[in-house]
């Protein structure tokens, strides 16, 4: 019987186990550069949420598409003395994306974006953790997943999800095999067909058919996509019926995704 990962209950987990609810006197900002409707979507979704938690929160759309000007914004940003600045990926294309993220001091970052934050969490001198890595570790322990002696293949190298879930396995010498753009049909798809766990974080609308992965395989489905005006996942819902534990999009890593992010702010 597959487990149906509820990300909501792990959520609300998360933040009364750890927090007090409100969470008071804190001020977070979501800003986004360029045009994108997407962002805006997920900003909302994340303002939303600090309501709940009684934390005050702003929106900063701005048009600026090239990297002096987005370093400039971010700069008049960090003088209004937020608590947390939340950078929406992604940037425009012609925004250096590291350049950008590395502006933001360590103390708001709660995102974990920089690579100051996920060098401090790579060598555990932090409690803060990079929100879609945290939200990977409540998962498998939900569904009582021992990754190690585990066949792990995560799909992409992204800053928001493969990165940082390679990350989380390095910290703890979890073996794992990444597939990327790079990888050939013929290794992609041998890769699959034997992982124990796949973590998926590419952002293709329902990548992953059934054919692909074997009976009892654990998927982990962060990667999120706006197909048709509706949100969906890299992973074909089909696939549940193989599946031992399966995320659904939306509802399973999104959710536990935000409560970990509003909790680094009471980290450090």
């Amino acid at each position: 019987m597959t487990l149906i990962i509820n990300g909501k209950s792990i959520a609300e987990k998360l933040l009364s186990e750890n927090f007090p609810t409100p969470i008071p006197g804190k001020k977070v900002c979501f800003v986004s550069f360029g045009e994108n409707a997407a962002s805006r979507k997920y900003m909302e979704v994340k303002m939303r949420a600090a309501k709940r938690l009684g934390i005050e929160a702003d929106i900063i759309e701005e048009k600026a598409d090239l990297t002096e000007a987005v370093l400039l914004c971010l700069s008049d940003i960090l003088d209004k003395q937020y608590d947390g600045i939340v950078i929406q990926l992604p940037l425009p294309p012609k925004v250096d994306t590291d350049t950008v993220v590395d502006i933001l001091p360590f103390n708001v970052d709660i995102d974990m974006l920089s690579r100051e934050a996920k060098s401090r969490y790579r060598e555990k001198k932090t409690k803060r953790v990079p929100p879609v890595a945290e939200a990977i570790d409540f998962i498998l322990q939900e569904g009582n997943i021992d990754p190690k002696h585990k066949k792990i293949v995560i799909l992409g190298k992204g800053r928001l999800v493969g990165e940082v879930v390679g990350i989380l396995f390095d910290k703890e010498h979890i073996s794992y095999d990444v597939i990327d753009k790079e990888t050939s049909h013929k290794e992609r798809d041998a890769l699959l067909i034997e992982a124990d766990i796949i973590i998926s974080g590419i952002g293709e609308p329902h990548f992953i058919k059934p054919e692909m992965i074997k009976e009892g395989v654990a998927l982990i489905d962060a990667g999120t996509s706006g197909d048709s005006g509706e949100l969906k996942g890299d992973i074909d819902p089909a696939c549940a019926d193989k599946a031992s534990l399966f995320t659904p999009v939306p509802g399973s890593v999104g959710p536990i995704t935000i409560a970990s992010l509003f909790a680094n702010l009471q980290r450090e």
